[in-house]
C-alpha cells in the first residue's frame, strides 16, 4: 500500500507543478515551457482552464493517496491515466517544430508519467486480488 500512496503523490506533485504554474502565471507556461509556444497564439484563458483542469486532477490524486479506498484509488489513476495517455500520444505524434531536445524530453517526460499511471492501476488489480483471495481463504 505504501508504494501506491508514493507512486500517487509523485503523480500529483509532477502534475500539480505543470498545473500550478499554468494556472498562476499562464503567460510564463506559455512563453517559458519548452514547445508549448510551438502552438500559437497564446490563449490566457486556454492556459488558466488547463491549469485549472490539472489541478482538479491533482485533487482527485492527492484525495486518492490520503484514503486508499480501492475504488477511488483506481478511478482516480484511470482519470489521470485517460489524461495523460491522450497527452502523451498527441505530442509523440507532432513533434514538427520541435528540437531534439524538446522532443526527447516532452516524449520522455510524458511517457513516464503513463507508465508510472499504467503500473498503479496494474499494482492496484494485484493488490486487491491477493487481498480477496485471502479474504476467501480465511474464514475469520
Amino acid at each position: 500500500m505504501r508504494s501506491m500512496r508514493v507512486g500517487l503523490v509523485v503523480l500529483a506533485v509532477l502534475d500539480g507543478t505543470v498545473g500550478a504554474w499554468q494556472y498562476f502565471f499562464p503567460r510564463s507556461f506559455y512563453d517559458d515551457f519548452p514547445t508549448v509556444s510551438n502552438d500559437p497564439p497564446y490563449n490566457e484563458h486556454l492556459m488558466a482552464d488547463v491549469g485549472g483542469l490539472n489541478l482538479a486532477i491533482v485533487t482527485v490524486l492527492v484525495i486518492a493517496a490520503v484514503v486508499l479506498e480501492y475504488r477511488l484509488v483506481m478511478a482516480a489513476l484511470a482519470g489521470f491515466g485517460v489524461y495523460c495517455g491522450t497527452h502523451f500520444v498527441y505530442h509523440v505524434t507532432n513533434f514538427e517544430g520541435f528540437g531534439v531536445r524538446d522532443a526527447v524530453a516532452v516524449g520522455t517526460g510524458l511517457g513516464i508519467e503513463f507508465v508510472l499511471t499504467i503500473a498503479l492501476l496494474f499494482l492496484g488489480y494485484h493488490l486487491r486480488t491477493r487481498s480477496l483471495r485471502r479474504a476467501r481463504s480465511d474464514p475469520f
